[in-house]
């Protein structure tokens, strides 16, 4: 009797090309990471989420997260968004105390290039406050984040998130109404 001889497919492997994963050219296009891919298209929609204090170099940034998701890839580079900005849950507590008072709001903005926005803003009082207060401080909040959203374009807001300067001003504005602690965006997500 003759026996039978199987033979097995091969696989081939595929030939992988290094990716180099950039940050925004806000963030001054700092390079996230590495991957190794054998077809460009795959990475895109991938996303990755980085400590702040990692991509500024600066300690003070160690309590937010960004979530960077991958736009575009080509010739060995790989362009990249922020499309969620957030606060890790401890620092929430590090503010509010016994006499303060936590002002929270969850809402959608559009941006001037027509973007939706899902915008979670928190602001803490120095000293506790009425009902009355807080409504006209969550309207205030509400009203100042939409009209700064309007005039700038999706990439120009998370920028001015990030950077900070946004929260100063904000909080300023809400210092008219009364006392503030403090002024932050526990989320802002791209939609």
């Amino acid at each position: 009797m003759a026996k039978v001889v199987v033979k097995s497919k091969v696989k081939k492997a595929k030939r992988k090309f290094p990716v180099e994963i950039k940050a925004p050219e806000y963030l001054n296009s700092m390079t996230l990471g590495h991957s190794e891919v054998s077809d460009l298209s795959s990475l895109i929609g991938k996303t990755s989420k980085i400590n702040m204090m990692y991509v500024s170099g600066n300690v003070k940034n160690q309590n937010v997260r960004l979530t960077f998701k991958i736009i575009e890839a080509s010739s060995g580079l790989a362009k990249t968004t922020v499309k969620v900005y957030e606060q890790i849950p401890y620092y929430l507590r590090r503010h509010v105390k016994k006499g303060s008072d936590l002002i929270e709001s969850s809402f959608e903005v559009v941006s001037k290039d027509g973007i939706a926005l899902k915008v979670k803003p928190f602001a803490v009082t120095k000293a506790n406050i009425s009902s009355l207060v807080s409504s006209s401080v969550r309207a205030k909040i509400e009203e100042l984040i939409s009209q700064d959203a309007s005039e700038k374009t999706a990439d120009e807001f998370v920028s001015s998130v990030i950077s900070g300067k946004i929260q100063t001003v904000f909080r300023n504005e809400l210092k008219k109404i009364t006392p503030m602690k403090s002024f932050e965006f526990r989320r802002v997500e791209l939609a």
